[in-house]
């Protein structure tokens, strides 16, 4: 009896932090978006509204709305989110090329989102210093084969 009353009450305190820990994570997961950072939300993927169709003006109001948002940010935030604006306008364009042309058009698209992306990841490089910069822009060229 000595020994099942403890056994008891570690067997029922271990449910009890598991229902917890399950009920927490729950309750994280009906907030998506919390605990993002400025430049994150800034960042997104222009491809979750279907870039694809989008016409030269709807991809210009895009970008017009992420460079004034990009306004509320200083120094190094608000170069990554202009570079990140100006990619997503890039890649939007290469989609649209993509979905109207054939194999060359998709090598071609391709390079261009490639290109647009190393200039954002380049950016946040410079947004470094010293040996960090100076390795975080050789991770970038050996990643994007430049």
């Amino acid at each position: 009896m000595k020994i099942l009353k403890p056994a008891l009450g570690t067997l029922i305190l271990g449910f009890s932090l598991t229902a917890f820990t399950a009920a927490a994570q729950s309750s994280n997961d009906a907030r998506p978006g919390t605990g993002a950072t400025t430049t994150q939300e800034a960042t997104q993927s222009p491809r979750a509204g279907g870039s694809a169709a989008m016409t030269d003006e709807e991809r210009q109001r895009r970008y017009d709305a992420e460079r004034k948002r990009c306004d509320n940010l200083q120094g190094d935030e608000k170069d990554i989110c202009q570079k990140q604006a100006e990619a997503n306008r890039d890649t939007a364009k290469a989609e649209s090329e993509r979905s109207k042309k054939t194999a060359e058009a998709n090598r071609d698209a391709n390079k261009k989102e490639k290109d647009a992306q190393y200039d954002v990841e380049k950016e946040k490089c410079d947004a470094m210093s010293g040996d960090a910069k100076d390795r975080c822009i050789a991770e970038v060229k050996t990643r994007f084969n430049k």
